[in-house]
């Protein structure tokens, strides 16, 4: 049977107050941070917790994670969900993340959210740096499907309104966090909103330009400036559905030089103006 696909995992301790980090990937990522205080920025919202605290973001949506205390210990990790799988809605998502603010983990409804993010933390830390490890793999993505589904029950239980999503077929994932080429996707994907040419990825890699073409297109089926221009475009989308934000803003914020080349190369990929766009998918 097809897994969910895992694409990176990692541990970070950091001694560096006001450090800022993240960007935008087509991945949900879970991040727990166990101890310290930071401020997190995701579509429009902005959340002060201290740790311990547990984040989930949904592809391609914008986040950034500045350190407030002098030391953060966290994990993180990128997935790609498959059909078969049960993914949380954005509705939720951000309800659950607007409760890590004053959750409590002593309750008792979130004791089994607890105990398995518990086991999920101690799992990674005695598996870095082995991702190999079929066993690990099949045991964390057991373990992700369980953390997530246990959040839908806690915050449908909280707010009724709120639908349940049901179970849904994996499909094989050409990516590996193991590809040469990664890291020049990841640069991309932590720095979307800058200009970025072939020439600076060359430099960064020591492969030529035509080379980098080439292997993004076998992973991606675009090309690093088509990619980036993904990014930009996908993730003004989650500005458009979950924030107030004027379609300015936007186009500032995703990286984009001018609104009048946002809203061309908006209408291009989606066939409609932004503001169309959002009225379409909010009123039908």
């Amino acid at each position: 049977m097809n897994r969910m696909f895992i694409r990176e995992y990692n541990h970070y301790i950091s001694d560096r107050p006001d450090k800022t980090s993240g960007g935008v990937h087509p991945y949900h990522e879970i991040l727990y941070i166990s101890s310290g205080e930071f401020i997190i920025h995701w579509i429009g919202n902005t959340y002060k917790a201290q740790g311990p605290a547990l984040f989930i973001f949904s592809p391609s949506s914008p986040h950034h994670i500045e350190q407030v205390s002098q030391h953060l210990h966290s994990w993180f990790i990128e997935l790609r969900l498959q059909e078969m799988d049960y993914i949380p809605s954005i509705e939720l998502l951000h309800l659950w993340n607007t409760a890590q603010s004053s959750i409590h983990w002593d309750h008792n409804e979130l004791s089994d959210i607890y105990l398995t993010l518990k086991a999920m933390d101690v799992s990674i830390l005695n598996n870095l740096p082995e991702p190999t490890k079929a066993t690990f793999f099949l045991s964390l993505t057991c373990d992700i499907q369980k953390l997530f589904l246990l959040i839908n029950h806690f915050v449908t239980k909280s707010h009724p309104k709120i639908s349940s999503k049901t179970l849904s077929p994996f499909l094989f994932d050409k990516w590996s966090s193991q590809s040469y080429i990664y890291d020049l996707i990841r640069h991309i994907e932590d720095n979307y909103q800058q200009d970025i040419t072939l020439d600076e990825l060359s430099k960064r890699s020591g492969y030529t330009p035509s080379y980098i073409i080439r292997l993004f297109k076998e992973m991606t089926d675009l090309t690093p400036l088509q990619y980036m221009y993904e990014l930009r475009l996908n993730a003004a989308t989650a500005y458009l559905l979950s924030t107030s934000m004027s379609i300015q803003e936007i186009a500032e914020s995703t990286g984009f030089p001018t609104i009048h080349y946002f809203s061309r190369m908006f209408k291009k990929k989606f066939g409609q103006s932004p503001k169309a766009w959002k009225n379409a998918q909010l009123h039908g």
